[in-house]
């Protein structure tokens, strides 16, 4: 019986990864871990500027519809790392910078007074709202 588990254990040797075939599987890993890393934050990143604009968009919609329900101006303030109307705040993602400061007025009648241009600098580039006067409505370019 002892002689029997002994002969077994000799004639079933197990195979063990060498350590030249462990390091290289280890580069390996490593190597596709830190490729995929990249890719997810990438697309992380460009997923939280696109969610930004989109938030952008409706704050300043809400601005102009809040002017006109409340019949009293509202001011969109644009500066610094957010966005404010004084009742909601959206802060600007760490890869999307404001170009320069800039106050909206919202009449109560919920039309903007200016004819200005909100411009972010983006990691895709410049996005840029160009604002109709009165109307409240703004065109949206890329460059």
């Amino acid at each position: 019986t002892m002689p029997n588990i002994r002969t077994r254990l000799q004639q079933s040797r197990l195979k063990a990864f060498s350590l030249m075939e462990s390091l290289l599987t280890l580069v390996l890993i490593s190597f596709l871990t830190l490729s995929l890393s990249g890719t997810v934050q990438d697309l992380f990143r460009k997923s939280q500027e696109t969610l930004f604009f989109l938030s952008f968009e409706q704050v300043y919609v809400d601005s102009q519809k809040l002017a006109l329900s409340t019949r009293q101006d509202i001011f969109l303030e644009l500066e610094g790392s957010q966005v404010s109307n004084g009742y909601q705040e959206l802060n600007l993602p760490a890869s999307i910078q404001l170009v320069q400061p800039l106050t909206l007025h919202f009449q109560e009648t919920g039309g903007n007074s200016s004819l200005a241009k909100v411009q972010f600098q983006s990691s895709d580039g410049l996005v840029t709202y160009q604002l109709y006067l009165g109307s409240g409505r703004y065109k949206k370019t890329k460059t």
